[in-house]
């Protein structure tokens, strides 16, 4: 671990072992922590993969009394993810987040409503904008339920996982979310994290997917226009869960309140609300700024 800056008490976790102690604080009273775990899990993965990842830092700070916070704050490029086992008090993680860099432009992704306060106050502290500032229900389920779950594909179609070479473009093109670098995250996820699409039989069309996004949550969750209500988007969603069960991975989703037909889905399928969830993302007040291709 190494300091950064000139706050002593932010550190960078730089080694697998490190970051393996670190999310493995977060099984306590599971599944109740298990936002932080499959965060945390994401990125250990990931740094097995590449131990060199651009662009990527996983900070932590030190104990300074017995209550163990666990605090972590992970930079992927321009998105924040913070997790801490104290969820009645926001300080610890407020010092954490005043010492990133906002001026690019910052979307603190996927945060439970417990740790929220800590990010508005960086917000009106320091005196930034917000592009948008989102609320979503956790939707959760148990690996041993996942596991045993029916995949039930129409005549017609198939379920495989997705390739990046031949699927990445599809899926960014018609992302709702399509964004500045978000081409190099959907090749990124597919590459290095479970998926799962639906394909036409005869043409190989991509017609439905899933993405597990790296706070461990399903996303990209989409169907395209033409094959809608016909029940894809479930087989989509049954087929990834199911596939992260049988690797003894709990199930989490994050899906907009008002989205009644999303949530009606994921219900059916056997999905419960554990929590509430925020997406937010400030404007950069460095002017010009971009990500250079590949980043």
């Amino acid at each position: 671990m190494s300091a950064i800056e000139n706050d002593k008490k932010l550190i960078e976790v730089n080694d697998l072992e490190n970051i393996c102690k670190l999310r493995d604080l977060y099984l306590k009273d599971w599944p109740q922590h298990c936002v932080g775990y499959y965060c945390l899990d994401n990125f250990y993965k990931w740094k097995r993969l590449d131990g060199n990842i651009k662009n990527l830092k996983i900070y932590t700070m030190r104990e300074e009394s017995d209550h163990v916070e666990a605090l972590y704050v992970v930079v992927d490029r321009y998105q924040v993810f913070l997790g801490s086992l104290n969820t009645t008090s926001c300080e610890n993680l407020y010092r954490a987040l005043e010492q990133l860099d906002w001026s690019i432009g910052l979307k603190v992704s996927s945060f439970r409503e417990c740790h929220r306060q800590s990010v508005l106050n960086i917000v009106h502290n320091k005196g930034l904008q917000c592009e948008y500032d989102s609320l979503t229900l956790m939707y959760y389920m148990p690996h041993n339920v996942a596991k045993k779950l029916k995949i039930s594909c129409p005549k017609g179609f198939y379920v495989k996982p997705l390739t990046s070479t031949t699927d990445a473009e599809t899926i960014d093109k018609l992302w709702p979310n399509r964004h500045n670098g978000s081409l190099f995250l959907i090749k990124r996820l597919i590459d290095w994290n479970v998926n799962m699409g639906v394909y036409a039989d005869g043409t190989d069309e991509l017609v439905a997917w899933c993405l597990r996004l790296q706070g461990g949550f399903l996303g990209a969750l989409q169907v395209k226009n033409e094959y809608k209500r016909q029940g894809l988007g479930s087989v989509v969603t049954r087929a990834i869960a199911r596939s992260l069960g049988e690797q003894g991975e709990d199930v989490m989703a994050l899906v907009n309140e008002d989205n009644k037909a999303s949530r009606g889905m994921f219900e059916k399928i056997g999905f419960t609300v554990t929590d509430r969830c925020y997406w937010l993302r400030t404007l950069p007040t460095a002017e010009n700024f971009t990500w250079p291709d590949g980043e």
